[in-house]
C-alpha cells in the first residue's frame, strides 16, 4: 500500500465536513435556538477530540515528550473519541438547557462520517492489523516489516462495522425501534467490536494479557451499558406513572 498524507488529510476533512452538514440537517426539525445547535455541535467536536489525543499525549507526557508536540503528532484513538463526544454533547446540552435527546441525530452521520475516516487510515497506511497468510492481506509500508509481510486490512473491517451499522440504526430509527437510545448503542457495539477487533491488531498486551483498547473497551462498555440500562428504566418509570390513576399518585 502506497502512503499518502494528502489522502488522510483529504478524508478526515471530508468525514468531518460531512457529519457537521449532515447532523446539523438532521436536527434542523429540533426545538433548538441557533446557540443551543452551535455549542451541541462544539460540545462534541471539541470532546471528541481531547479524548481522542488524550491517552497518546499523557503516555508521551510520561516518556518525556513535549505535550504540545504530541497533541500535533498522528496518535488517537477512534474508541476514546467517540465516548469524549458523546460526554461533549451532553455537557453542552446541560450547559445551554437542552432537554431533549440528540443522540439519533448523531449516531448515523457519526459512523459514516467514522468509516470515510478508515479510508483515510487505509491510504496512509496506519492502524494495519498483524501478519495473515488470507488472500484479502495487504501489504503495509508503515509496517515494522516494511511490507514484505500481507496483513489484516483492520482498517476495512471497521469501516465494515461502521457502515453495518449506521444502516442497521436507519432501519431502527425509521422503524421507531430504540428510540433515543442508538448513540448510546452504538457506543456499546463499537467498544465491543474493539474488544475482539485487537485480536487481529499488533497491539502491547497489558495486565491479564489484554490490550490498552482491550480495558478501554471494557471500561467504556460497561459505563454506557450501565447508563443504557439506567435511562430504559427511568424510561420504564415515567411511562408507568404516566399510566396510573391520579388516586393511586395521591394527587
Amino acid at each position: 500500500m502506497f502512503q499518502s498524507r494528502i489522502a488522510y488529510a483529504v478524508c478526515m476533512g471530508l468525514a468531518a465536513a460531512i457529519a457537521a452538514y449532515w447532523i446539523r440537517r438532521r436536527q434542523r426539525s429540533m426545538n433548538l435556538d441557533t446557540a443551543q445547535r452551535v455549542g451541541i455541535l462544539v460540545g462534541g467536536l471539541v470532546g471528541a477530540t481531547v479524548a481522542a489525543k488524550l491517552p497518546f499525549m499523557l503516555a508521551g507526557t510520561f516518556a518525556g515528550g513535549n505535550p504540545l508536540d504530541l497533541w500535533f503528532n498522528d496518535g488517537k484513538t477512534v474508541l476514546w473519541g467517540l465516548a469524549g463526544g458523546y460526554l461533549g454533547v451532553e455537557f453542552a446540552k446541560w450547559t445551554f438547557y437542552v432537554r431533549i435527546s440528540t443522540g439519533d441525530t448523531f449516531v448515523i452521520p457519526v459512523a459514516i462520517s467514522i468509516a470515510i475516516g478508515r479510508i483515510g487510515c487505509l491510504l496512509y497506511g496506519c492502524c494495519y492489523g498483524v501478519a495473515t497468510n488470507q488472500n484479502w492481506g495487504l501489504r503495509f509500508s508503515a509496517a515494522e516489516d516494511g511490507g514484505s509481510l500481507l496483513r489484516h486490512p483492520a482498517q476495512l473491517y471497521e469501516l465494515a462495522f461502521h457502515i453495518l451499522f449506521a444502516i442497521v440504526a436507519a432501519y431502527g430509527i425509521r422503524k421507531g425501534c430504540g428510540t433515543r437510545h442508538w448513540m448510546l448503542l452504538y457506543l456499546i457495539a463499537y467498544a465491543t467490536f474493539r474488544f475482539f477487533s485487537e485480536l487481529w491488531r499488533p497491539e502491547l498486551r497489558l495486565a491479564g494479557g489484554l490490550t490498552f483498547y482491550q480495558w478501554s473497551s471494557l471500561g467504556i462498555g460497561l459505563g454506557f451499558s450501565t447508563l443504557l440500562l439506567w435511562r430504559l428504566r427511568v424510561e420504564k418509570m415515567t411511562i408507568l406513572l404516566n399510566k396510573a390513576p391520579e388516586s393511586k399518585l395521591g394527587i
